[in-house]
């Protein structure tokens, strides 16, 4: 690989392990995940908004004082970061990952926090804290009920952690996966072991209408999906009973919104275009609707990064069991993460 970019020697091993996940979309999708590294009182975590993929090309590590952001933790502090950043060695423009708490909690001197779609689609399972235990025997890992990522899900952590005592991984529910290890190699291994146990078996969807979404994309204001299998969202009656439920995880509501935008079953083709039509003359267009039995549209303005969310949802959902329904976030969680200024950062970023 070529690479522009020479990384802090600290962070070499990091950001190679980094890029590798970052660049497979079943660990890390877009701008999400993060990763870190301890050298000595100094924490080494990614910067919010990059993607991990990049870590070989570009500045992507951010260094905050790790002893001062466990104690503003502790004290319960509201921005345990911002005031530990260390600014004289930090890449100018970048801010530490909105789950640099996250990295601090955690003994290990790397870790690694992946947003893997098996272990999604186990982490919105209802009985997930107690389904987990077989398939996880031997390791040492812990479960953490869903809270909002950043310092509510660090005390979430804490008290997961001290009920479980020493712990490598940590399910995350309706959220996503995190390991540690002491050092890169040994997180990545263990991050790949736990995804291979928790490995789930793929629902099958019927293939899109392919024909009809173009003719319908060609109209203007909408495109196909670069990926055929993203269309499984809306071919498969189950999965999109479930897409129109609500939101499964805290990136979903950063690129591709609340809900998804349904098309009424039964309309005819013919029908389909004013209704695209008035959806894109919205003052907030959706950013990708479904057309029951058929396929999925993107926004035409829309780039990779919901694109990648898009597909990461019809991963997840081909991966869920027929039963029982999985746990959704609630609307007050959604509306907690649209209100939240590092996710206002994130989406500015992200534009």
């Amino acid at each position: 690989m070529t690479t522009t970019f020479t990384p802090p020697p600290i962070c070499q091993s990091l950001a190679e392990v980094s890029a590798r996940i970052g660049a497979d979309a079943m660990l890390i999708q877009a701008a999400g995940g993060n990763t870190s590294v301890k050298d000595g009182d100094t924490l080494w975590v990614k910067a919010s908004g990059l993607w991990l993929r990049d870590a070989l090309t570009r500045p992507m590590f951010v260094p905050v004082g790790l002893r001062e952001v466990r104690e503003r933790v502790a004290a319960g502090d509201a921005d345990p970061v911002g005031a530990a950043l260390r600014r004289e060695l930090a890449p100018e423009g970048l801010r530490p990952s909105i789950e640099t708490t996250l990295h601090a909690l955690m003994p290990h001197a790397v870790v690694l926090h992946a947003h893997a779609v098996d272990v999604i689609a186990w982490a919105m399972q209802p009985d997930a804290s107690d389904a987990l235990r077989l398939p996880l025997a031997g390791m040492r890992w812990a479960w953490v009920p869903y809270q909002r990522p950043g310092l509510p899900l660090t005390q979430a952590v804490a008290r997961a952690v001290q009920a479980a005592g020493e712990v490598d991984v940590l399910v995350m529910a309706n959220h996503g996966l995190v390991v540690g290890g002491a050092d890169a190699t040994q997180a990545e291994r263990r991050l790949h072991e736990t995804v291979a146990r928790l490995r789930r078996p793929l629902r099958s969807a019927p293939p899109a209408d392919v024909a009809t979404l173009r003719t319908l994309a060609e109209a203007g204001g909408w495109r196909l999906p670069l990926q055929p299998r993203a269309h499984a969202i809306a071919t498969d009656a189950l999965n999109l009973a479930r897409a129109e439920r609500g939101v499964p995880y805290p990136d979903h509501v950063v690129f591709l919104g609340h809900r998804v935008s349904s098309a009424p079953q039964g309309l005819a083709a013919s029908a389909l275009l004013p209704w695209l039509q008035a959806q894109r003359a919205l003052p907030q267009p959706p950013a990708y609707l479904a057309l029951p039995g058929r396929g999925v549209l993107l926004r035409d303005d829309l780039g990779e990064a919901a694109e990648d969310m898009l597909l990461c949802l019809a991963d997840v959902l081909v991966r869920l069991p027929d039963a029982p329904e999985p746990v959704l976030l609630s609307d007050d969680d959604v509306a907690a993460l649209m209100g939240w200024e590092a996710e206002a950062y994130r989406l500015q970023l992200k534009r």
